[in-house]
């Protein structure tokens, strides 16, 4: 009897990071559940490689779009191996001009809606008594660059979660773990200021640029028994930057 093969979530595999992500579980052998909002071309042909494969409609602002999207992937699989949460949106404005309702819609869909569908998900993991949950942050949630108060805060927000969840589900075999790249080559990197990035990239160490590929190798090895020992980390790919 053949091994069935393992699961993983991706949020936002559309585009960027979610999609590279996918595309380099699918490559490991992984089923892939794609969580998101519209499809893409890319994604579209990562799907048709394999007909096990399943796309998921997700509105990570909305708690009854997750919830129905948790129902929806526990009707296709009863058991998850790999949560990547990796949709996100992002904005820039100084903290006086920031209205408090645009920090609210920013922290649902950057920090409420991935911990309500990880509270889904880890309920499946800790009946299996295992599985793997990586959260894509930012190194904007370690700097205090002005304008990145929503943003920044989201993600420093999801780092902390991601150690207490390791501490609470760890007992169960369940590892957590956060990457905190800097600017990586994606659409929305396409947004930012020229002159932001180029104050970003006088703090690395190292020149080039961030390929979302770049963090989805990252993703792969938390995602596998390879980091079987790791767990709670916030792990960052900044090229080495100076905080």
């Amino acid at each position: 009897m053949t091994d069935l093969p393992k699961i993983a979530i991706v949020t936002g595999a559309n585009t960027g990071i979610g999609l590279a992500s996918a595309k380099a579980l699918a490559d490991k052998g992984f089923m892939i559940g794609a969580c998101v909002r519209t499809t893409s071309p890319e994604l579209d042909k990562l799907l048709r490689k394999n007909s096990g494969h399943r796309q998921f409609e997700l509105d990570l602002s909305k708690d009854m779009e997750i919830t129905a999207c948790a129902k929806n992937i526990f009707g296709w699989t009863k058991t998850v191996d790999v949560l990547v949460n990796c949709a996100a949106q992002a904005s820039g404005n100084l903290f006086s001009m920031t209205r408090v309702s645009d920090m609210r819609a920013e922290f649902d869909t950057n920090f409420f809606g991935p911990l309500l569908l990880s509270q889904y998900v880890a309920k499946k993991m800790i009946r299996a008594k295992c599985g793997s949950i990586v959260n894509i942050a930012s190194t904007a949630a370690l700097l205090a660059d002005v304008g990145t108060l929503s943003y920044g805060g989201s993600k420093a927000a999801f780092c902390h979660a991601t150690r207490v969840m390791a501490a609470e589900l760890g007992p169960f075999g369940i590892r957590v773990n956060a990457i905190a790249p800097s600017v990586v080559e994606t659409r929305m990197a396409d947004l930012m200021d020229d002159a932001v990035r180029a104050k970003l990239d006088a703090r690395s160490a190292l020149k080039g640029t961030i390929d979302p590929e770049d963090v989805a190798d990252l993703v792969t090895f938390l995602a596998t028994d390879r980091s079987n020992k790791i767990t709670g980390q916030i792990l960052r790919i900044d090229r080495g930057m100076l905080l």
